[in-house]
């Protein structure tokens, strides 16, 4: 058996090849990240043996540096594994008790993994097109949401220091708040408005002419300050509020075309939404990558964490917060919809809930031991693409 171990990175990609017996067949080398580079290492591992199957290939999941070289190594023929970097640095800091970390270290560290793991893990298939898609447009969205909430911080800020009445009665978050201030900006600007405009701008319940009456007076009397700079920081963020919800409209729509042409049976399970689907499909991908639910349930960092030391085996673990981070949010998001939301008929993981607060166990446990039973859930229906209700 061949092993190859390969510490990607943006430019270049560091190469071991090693055989069963540990020898090392070919010395750290590097590539170059392009076509040519990948030609040339797909030689160099056929160089070493002639039948395609006694070579596994092992890499890192660190993001977008790994996925072409893992695309063409697959496309090749090859059996590639993808592996959490969690895993080989451990296998790093075996090799040696000294604090070292080299891009050779790294590449032989992955080989000496590879060796005495391999038959642990699936094969690497490139993932569907379609998940890519959603990957990238679900951590885009995720991104843009950060930005959108930072940005509502900043327009709470400024409209406390500008005209803090004005957000002790009304939601400063409501669309037709957001136009007023583009437009006018300043306390000054608003007690001068025609009373008409003013009422025409204004989108909520209640009479809109006393309403109207009401904010003029409060913006002749506030203690707010006024001045050319918050002015400024106003109308700034007002537009980049603007452009981040203009940008998440755009995400969701393509989001919710593709779960409904492609994946709408994850729609039937409770608590699952289009935006949660859409996440859960770009972080899973190839679901036939994972052989057991159990693997599944280990990517997304829900599996209990185990320590043992002598005689004493620890009774209370906790979850093992690894594997992918925006899966575990994506699944820990259904379960709690799927628990507290009175609009969702009775189901399983409510009742999964229940039982746990039933048994004396903690609301947090109670989720976690019910977001166990929607991994299982998520991936039965992914491997089947049957329903949620006619799932046996």
């Amino acid at each position: 058996m061949i092993f190859v171990g390969i510490d990607v990175a943006s430019s270049k990609h560091d190469i071991t090849i090693t055989s069963s017996n540990g020898e090392v067949l070919t010395k750290c080398f590097t590539i170059q990240n392009d076509f040519e580079g990948f030609k040339k290492l797909r030689m160099l591992i056929l160089s070493h043996t002639e039948s395609i199957d006694d070579i596994r290939i092992g890499i890192e999941e660190t993001g977008i540096y790994s996925q072409n070289i893992s695309n063409f190594l697959a496309l090749q023929g090859f059996y590639v594994l993808m592996i959490n970097p969690v895993l080989t640095s451990n296998s790093r800091k075996a090799l040696s008790p000294r604090l070292t970390k080299t891009d050779q270290v790294d590449a032989y560290a992955i080989c000496k993994y590879v060796e005495f793991n391999h038959k642990r893990h699936n094969s690497y298939t490139p993932t569907l097109y379609i998940s890519n898609e959603l990957k990238s447009l679900s951590r885009a969205r995720i991104e843009v949401q950060k930005k959108l909430n930072k940005a509502k911080t900043e327009w709470t800020r400024l409209l406390d220091i500008t005209f803090p009445e004005f957000r002790h009665q009304f939601n400063q978050h409501s669309n037709w708040v957001y136009k007023l201030f583009s437009d006018y900006p300043t306390t000054i600007k608003i007690s001068n408005m025609h009373i008409s405009t003013l009422e025409s701008i204004i989108k909520c319940r209640g009479n809109r002419f006393e309403i109207a009456k009401t904010i003029k007076t409060l913006s002749k009397n506030t203690i707010g300050n006024v001045n050319i700079t918050n002015e400024i920081l106003i109308n700034s963020t007002l537009e980049d509020i603007f452009h981040y919800k203009r940008q998440m409209d755009r995400f969701e729509i393509e989001i919710n075309k593709i779960i409904d042409a492609h994946f709408s049976f994850l729609l039937s399970i409770p608590g699952v939404g289009h935006i949660t689907a859409g996440l859960i499909v770009g972080e899973i991908g190839d679901i036939h990558r994972f052989d057991h639910p159990k693997s599944l349930l280990a990517f997304a960092g829900l599996d209990p964490t185990i320590y043992q030391s002598g005689n004493f085996i620890a009774k209370n673990s906790h979850i093992s917060k690894r594997g992918s981070r925006y899966l575990r949010t994506a699944i820990f998001t259904a379960t709690k919809v799927a628990i507290i939301n009175s609009k969702i008929k009775d189901n399983k993981f409510r009742d999964k809930y229940l039982l746990k607060i039933k048994e004396g166990k903690h609301h947090n446990s109670a989720i976690c031991h019910a977001a166990k039973n929607m991994s299982n859930t998520i991936y039965a229906i992914m491997k089947t693409g049957i329903a949620f209700n006619n799932l046996l």
